[in-house]
């Protein structure tokens, strides 16, 4: 995302789009952009589902390389304190609480199992990517018709890491999503992005744009990471390719 966050401005914010579902539309095909790049070796298998961008590949590691399923989903908002999530979009069975009562949501994002030529089969590491475009609105006969002042990534938690991050409704991130019963609309719920950064001060990353920069400037190129010491989030500036 930072080495697309040039172009991913310019198109953000000099693209028409006078409704909230066509601004998101822009935040995807920002995502799509990026990630076309990003490809590393694929695995010919398909994932159905409500998140963007789905991609199966292998993925190098230490320990060689292991299949993963990279699931990211772009959203849009011109607020920067949370974001909301489909219930086919989460990862893990989340637990919460809203004024003292408890609530649960069952995760909806599918496993994947590969079978390998041989017959033996191999399940995908699920990976699950919000990258949430933060934006205020300018004006909406000219351009710049809005402007982007950062794009938040979340890497929220495996389902394994549950017990960690989410063991009970006390200990959690997430909130109540809004959705109309009368509508018959599906369940929502939300990731707090202050308490989600006391988590874990890596998963949540903001690219920031500095001030009237103009459309053609880079993103900040910080990482937000744990500081040794004490455990407290640090920023260290990176390198990149642009």
């Amino acid at each position: 995302m930072q080495d697309y966050s040039r172009e991913a401005k310019e198109i953000f914010e000099n693209t028409f789009a006078d409704t909230g579902d066509e601004i998101t539309n822009l935040g995807e095909d920002v995502v799509q952009y990026a990630l076309e790049v990003a490809e590393l070796f694929p695995i010919n298998k398909r994932l159905a589902g409500s998140i963007d961008y789905k991609r199966v590949r292998w993925m190098p590691s230490p320990y060689g390389l292991i299949p993963q399923a990279l699931l990211v989903d772009a959203k849009a908002a011109k607020e920067c304190n949370r974001t909301t999530l489909q219930q086919s979009q989460l990862p893990f069975d989340a637990d919460f609480k809203v004024h003292n009562q408890s609530f649960s949501m069952t995760a909806g994002i599918p496993h994947l199992s590969i079978k390998m030529a041989s017959g033996r089969e191999i399940t995908a590491l699920s990976t699950s990517i919000f990258v949430h475009m933060y934006y205020e609105d300018i004006d909406t006969q000219i351009t710049p018709f809005r402007r982007l002042k950062s794009i938040i990534v979340l890497a929220v938690p495996h389902f394994r890491l549950k017990a960690k991050y989410n063991p009970d409704a006390e200990t959690s991130y997430f909130g109540k999503g809004k959705e109309s019963t009368a509508r018959q609309e599906a369940r929502r719920i939300r990731i707090y992005f202050d308490r989600f950064r006391r988590v874990c001060p890596w998963r949540y990353q903001e690219l920031k744009y500095q001030t009237n920069c103009g459309a053609s400037c880079f993103s900040e190129p910080i990482w937000i990471d744990s500081d040794p010491t004490d455990g407290s989030p640090r920023e260290y500036p990176f390198e990149f390719v642009g």
